[in-house]
């Protein structure tokens, strides 16, 4: 049996510890901290980096830890008090198996980002927000192009693909907007083309 020295209730607590499925674990917990700053009246937590892809790829994509955008202080305090303990930037659970790296309190991207957010439904009361897949996309062909990650433009493809079989326009207006922000428009406009 888990030991509940974390202050979420054990019914949650236990949740989390049984769930297997990585992706799911994870999302679980993110939920669970996002119904918490809601309770608290603060502004949710929003789920970038891997942990998106890997919630858009259904678990194709594989990441380590939860790369956050939130109120540090609200955060802090929370994960404090749910036995978390921190690491340079990383604050982590070994008994849950949770890894979270807090990566500022907003998005870069700006207002429209913030507009543009999906919300993932877990359960009745439990969701939590992901940065759009047009932002992810953006995201991918930064490291592609900047940080030399060879399957930054496959992920960003495998994207493009995801939008089109949920029978959502990919927004490309938008992207070659946010292309041109971050100075990656030829990479855009190859992914564009294909």
């Amino acid at each position: 049996m888990l030991k509940n020295n974390y202050n979420i209730p054990v019914k949650e607590i236990q949740e989390i510890a049984k769930i297997e499925d990585p992706v799911k674990k994870r999302a679980t917990f993110v939920a669970f901290l996002t119904r918490e700053f809601k309770r608290r009246g603060a502004k949710e937590p929003v789920v970038v980096g891997g942990l998106a892809l890997e919630i858009y790829t259904q678990g194709s994509y594989t990441t380590g830890d939860i790369d956050l955008k939130s109120e540090k202080e609200i955060l802090e305090e929370i994960l404090i008090k749910w036995g978390f303990n921190k690491k340079g930037r990383v604050w982590f659970n070994e008994n849950l198996d949770i890894y979270i790296d807090w990566l500022g309190s907003s998005l870069e991207e700006g207002i429209e980002a913030e507009k543009r957010l999906n919300t993932v439904i877990i359960d009745k009361d439990l969701e939590l927000k992901v940065i759009s897949i047009e932002d992810l996309i953006i995201d991918r062909l930064k490291a592609y192009k900047w940080w030399k990650d060879r399957d930054g433009f496959m992920w960003a493809r495998i994207l493009c693909e995801i939008k089109k079989s949920l029978d959502d326009h990919l927004d490309k207006d938008y992207l070659k907007t946010r292309a041109k922000e971050e100075k990656i428009e030829d990479v855009i406009g190859k992914l564009l083309k294909e």
